[in-house]
């Protein structure tokens, strides 16, 4: 959490301060974030793109509310952390650590995004709106602190990174089996990703403090292991859910295909930890990401 005595903001130009509200939002994140939430959607769909047509207000509307939500727990969340973002060079020049805007600018802008986002979804769906509720609450007053006090967060913090694509199912559906195997999927493709990530920078969250298990795990083993089992249940996952659709050959082949690559990533990672072993296990987890996407809008051309 931010401590009680903040920092001012610099003095910057507008250009830069607009910037920094738009990084406060963590597009990159919020990007994957809309981008499964999109696919959720579509691939609940059982009219194919014809259903897309005549929903698309709709389909709009979901994706609006969930990018609001996630940029504003986004900004949260660099609010919540700015003072340890100070001691890792990864983070140390976001906006608020930096000090070019000040923790209580980062605050307002965080819950104005969310409640703009949910007022959003209350227009969309009930349970969508509830779910983007459990995201914010989960990732910010859960995953966040228990971060500096256990490796054990990854599995709760994978918890509002797959609630979106739910979501999108949801929307477009209702609550049914398929809704919780698109959860399921980015429940574990979060896992490698974020295990591979730490991993490359392990050394900053040594430093500022987090238990992470690449921190604890100096050789390797225990975070490979935890890679080569997430990324085989990714696969098991990916291949029901192709199933599951009945979808189109180029759909269950293709999932199966990314997944596996993921899997022979990951247990390269076990026989050699290495830096560039995490690269290409983190490489071959976006692939899979936006492999997702791109399958999902075929399979419902």
């Amino acid at each position: 959490m931010a401590m009680a005595v903040a920092h001012p903001a610099r003095s910057t130009s507008v250009k830069a301060k607009v910037r920094a509200y738009y990084e406060l939002t963590k597009p990159g994140i919020t990007l994957m974030v809309v981008l499964s939430a999109a696919a959720g959607y579509i691939l609940a769909l059982p009219e194919g793109p014809r259903g897309l047509g005549v929903r698309i207000d709709h389909f709009l509307f979901t994706l609006m509310g969930i990018l609001l939500v996630s940029g504003g727990s986004g900004a949260l969340n660099h609010y919540t952390e700015w003072v340890t973002d100070r001691l890792m060079s990864r983070t140390r020049h976001r906006p608020i650590a930096s000090g070019v805007l000040a923790p209580r600018q980062g605050l307002v802008w965080g819950i104005v995004l969310c409640f703009l986002g949910l007022g959003v979804l209350l227009f969309v769906d009930f349970v969508v709106l509830l779910l983007a509720t459990v995201t914010i609450v989960t990732y910010l007053v859960v995953y966040t602190p228990m971060k500096r006090l256990s490796p054990a967060a990854l599995f709760v913090g994978a918890v509002p990174g797959a609630l979106p694509v739910a979501g999108g199912w949801i929307a477009a559906s209702g609550i049914g089996w398929g809704a919780g195997l698109v959860f399921l999927l980015l429940y574990f493709w979060q896992l490698p990703h974020f295990l591979a990530l730490s991993w490359l920078y392990r050394k900053d969250y040594a430093q500022a403090g987090f238990p992470m298990a690449a921190v604890l795990d100096t050789e390797g083993r225990w975070v490979g292991w935890q890679l080569v089992i997430s990324s085989a249940l990714l696969w098991v996952v990916s291949v029901l859910l192709g199933i599951f659709l009945r979808g189109s050959e180029l759909f269950v082949v293709g999932m199966a295909a990314l997944s596996l690559w993921l899997v022979l990533t990951s247990v390269g990672f076990l026989w050699h930890p290495t830096f560039v072993a995490a690269r290409r296990v983190l490489r071959s987890a976006y692939v899979y990401l936006f492999g997702f996407v791109a399958l999902a809008l075929l399979a419902r051309i």
